[in-house]
């Protein structure tokens, strides 16, 4: 063996028995198997059980190798370590193979489609693929997280087109990215004094000016802004939930088109995380209002910040009264709009120009 040995790390060094190194070792200096027995304290039958892999090499075997071969104790921990994580997966491939089922059940295409998991060929390393992207060891554990995390979510109306491990699928997502932001320690009273600012961000037209700095001020406040896709019969327009203690996240997705759809949904999910239980709040129709009570609540929060209700809407009858009105109070004519629409002041057809339309990339943030 060359003198480089105590850092050499082959690529096939997880393919054999560490055995093989220590005949090989062998052969350089010229020791005999019952040399190496003698030399290293060990019976000539345990030896041979070192060779062939039945016994393993713990921490003393290391250091006693070490001596008599001359090649460092974290060499031979880490030569067996890794041949005894290759044999594990050997035996969880097999395992594996019955779950590749799974696969099916899972928005596998729109996963691959938004890079957030790499796509194979083999479909047992796609199902450890998968699980690794929820963060679980086994299909069980899944089932698990399933029923102890989402089962009280998704008490929605069957005729809703959604698909529960969609709509967990996004969540998990949001989690994994919220979960690599910076943020400091939750602060309601700084998060209160920055509602001034996230009302100024309105004003902008572009997602790539507004986004990165409403993710700043939000991770000043503690909380972990993302916008991610949604996948297939995922129809979700927003959520919250606590990543720890003192770390919200708020996670959009891309369903939203126009300003006044995007900031109704953003300021109803702040509201979420200033008034409300650490909970889980999925926004995506009737069918997802688990308090009733608690989802008005947010509804009137978020109307409020965006268009104080002391205002009466119903004055304005030209594009230059809503042009005017939203410059005077300082939020975009375009929020007026949805506002008057969703009161119906004015059909759903009418004064939409006023709108801004946002174009996301299918894969932001995946």
């Amino acid at each position: 063996m060359s003198k480089n040995l105590y850092s050499f790390n082959p690529d096939w060094m997880h393919e054999v028995i560490p055995g093989d190194s220590i005949v090989e070792r062998m052969g350089d200096i010229g020791l005999s198997k019952t040399n190496l027995a003698t030399n290293t304290g060990y019976s000539a039958k345990h030896i041979h059980k070192i060779i062939n892999g039945t016994a393993t090499i713990n921490e003393i075997t290391a250091l006693r190798l070490e001596k008599v071969l001359g090649i460092s104790a974290n060499f031979w921990l880490n030569l067996e370590g890794d041949y005894r994580i290759a044999l594990e997966k050997e035996k969880e491939s097999i395992v594996l193979t019955h779950s590749i089922s799974w696969l099916k059940e899972l928005p596998l295409k729109d996963m691959i489609k938004f890079n957030w998991i790499n796509k194979f060929s083999d479909q047992v390393s796609q199902v450890t693929e998968c699980l690794k992207f929820y963060g679980v060891a086994s299909i069980d554990a899944f089932r698990k997280m399933q029923n102890n995390n989402y089962q009280v979510v998704f008490k929605s109306s069957d005729k809703f087109n959604k698909s529960d491990i969609a709509i967990q699928t996004w969540v998990r997502q949001g989690e994994r990215l919220g979960h690599q932001i910076d943020c400091n320690s939750f602060n309601k009273k700084k998060l209160k004094e920055t509602l001034g600012d996230f009302r100024v961000l309105t004003l902008s037209k572009d997602p790539d000016d507004f986004r990165p700095k409403l993710i700043k001020l939000c991770a000043a406040c503690g909380i972990a802004v993302v916008f991610v896709p949604t996948p297939k019969q995922c129809p979700m327009s927003g959520a919250t939930k606590w990543l720890t203690r003192d770390k919200a996240l708020l996670l959009l997705s891309l369903r939203h088109k126009t300003n006044d759809h995007l900031w109704f949904a953003f300021f109803h999910e702040i509201a979420h995380i200033l008034k409300h239980t650490k909970q889980l709040f999925l926004e995506g129709g009737k069918g997802f209002e688990i308090n009733e009570t608690l989802e008005e609540e947010a509804n009137n929060f978020a109307a409020d910040i965006l268009i104080p209700q002391k205002y009466d809407l119903s004055s304005l009858k030209t594009k230059k009264d809503v042009v005017s009105f939203a410059k005077e109070i300082g939020t975009a004519s375009g929020i007026v709009v949805g506002r008057m629409q969703h009161r119906k002041i004015i059909p759903w057809s009418r004064f939409n120009e006023l709108k801004i339309k946002y174009q996301w990339e299918n894969n932001e943030q995946g």
